[in-house]
């Protein structure tokens, strides 16, 4: 029977939101040609449960209680074993094509076709890959050419030389953290708070050219220019004697280095990070940009205004983020230090944001005049 003469099949989403539940709905009219149908489940035919939301393994205990031969898909950021012939489990984010090798194999189980049933191996829903794949597209010519306004020597400056990682492998894991609190960034950042608080221009003391916080305006002011600054910048615990000093007055800014505030944090993450994340980030979490940031003012790194462009499109993981692009590791991990320094991008916390595959990115098919532009220009 073909496609379009079969009935949909049925499936539940046990105990998902509304904007999951919305999300599958999406998902099954627009790329899975109405095959499926969102049902609650006294008449489903198959289930789906995301482990990942509050009481997940319970929800899972009761339904086989309830259900012990109904086929049942369950989804984790956590890979799983799973020995029931009758349970799939796919890892989140889903990718559209998982899920829906997932839902025919267990239609087969259900139509009661052949038990020996051969599944391709590579697109088995239970396969779950271990290193970062290969990305499907090359980063536009445009990104490219912004990559390439920075100098090498002032990558590694910003970004470091760190190869990519394999998610899976804790000793590599290991390496691509930091924590800001030990470094300048976060005495820095701990001064705004402080000077914010009590509104007052602060002095931050240490072995350091003097740093002014002044907080009218928002300005930092340093005593040197940023080549006796940065050693202090890149390594931890540089002091434990720091000082923050309250002053109404603040020195004359003649012949003293000028920043906006939320710049020389900028800047300080991405001296501190130098292609590494704060400790504690996920990085199968998907990530999302509260705000555009002011590039205008900030050190753009490279592939910045294309992290920032899908970031604010389609929340992403740090490693896809890269594979989508097709640019290391690093490039993504120093933007998200630098941008979640200053509260720009975070870890999103609702369930539907984790349930699926972002889209693949797909090149314009008519590209704008600047990017032709450039592509002419570059012979």
């Amino acid at each position: 029977m073909s496609d379009q003469q079969a009935s949909p099949i049925r499936v539940a989403a046990i105990g998902m939101d509304q904007r999951q539940r919305n999300a599958l709905v999406m998902l099954f009219n627009s790329h899975c040609h109405k095959r499926y149908i969102l049902v609650e489940e006294e008449s489903s035919e198959i289930c789906i449960i995301d482990l990942d939301l509050y009481g997940g393994e319970r929800l899972w205990q009761e339904f086989r209680q309830r259900h012990p031969d109904r086929p049942l898909i369950l989804a984790s950021l956590k890979p799983r074993q799973v020995e029931n012939g009758h349970t799939l489990f796919v890892k989140k984010p889903i990718p559209i094509i998982q899920l829906m090798n997932a839902i025919g194999q267990l239609s087969q189980t259900l139509n009661n076709r052949t038990a020996e049933q051969q599944i391709d191996p590579v697109a088995s829903p239970e396969t779950t890959p271990s290193l970062p794949q290969k990305p499907r597209h090359p980063a536009a010519p445009v990104t490219r050419k912004v990559a390439s306004l920075m100098t090498e020597a002032q990558e590694t400056v910003f970004i470091g030389t760190s190869p990519d990682i394999d998610p899976d492998n804790q000793q590599q894991l290991a390496k691509i953290y930091y924590d800001p609190q030990h470094y300048l960034q976060g005495h820095v950042q701990q001064a705004l708070n402080q000077a914010t608080r009590y509104n007052k221009n602060v002095t931050i003391e240490g072995p350091w050219p003097a740093i002014d916080l002044i907080i009218a305006n928002q300005q930092i002011m340093v005593d040197a220019g940023e080549k006796h600054l940065r050693p202090f910048c890149t390594v931890p615990d540089a002091t434990r004697e720091v000082e923050l000093r309250f002053h109404e007055q603040h020195k004359p800014t003649t012949g003293r280095k000028e920043y906006s505030v939320y710049a020389f944090i900028w800047q300080l993450a991405l001296w501190a990070s130098r292609g590494r994340l704060p400790s504690g980030t996920n990085l199968n979490q998907p990530i999302y940009l509260r705000r555009w940031p002011n590039f205008s003012r900030l050190v753009v790194t490279p592939h910045a205004l294309a992290i920032a462009a899908l970031w604010s499109r389609n929340p992403r993981s740090l490693i896809d983020t890269a594979n989508s692009l097709g640019i290391s590791q690093r490039y993504v991990f120093a933007f998200y230090s630098a941008a979640h320094a200053l509260q720009l991008a975070g870890e999103t916390r609702r369930a539907v944001d984790t349930l699926l595959e972002p889209p693949v990115i797909e090149q314009a098919k008519h590209r704008g005049l600047f990017s032709k532009l450039l592509n002419r220009l570059r012979g």
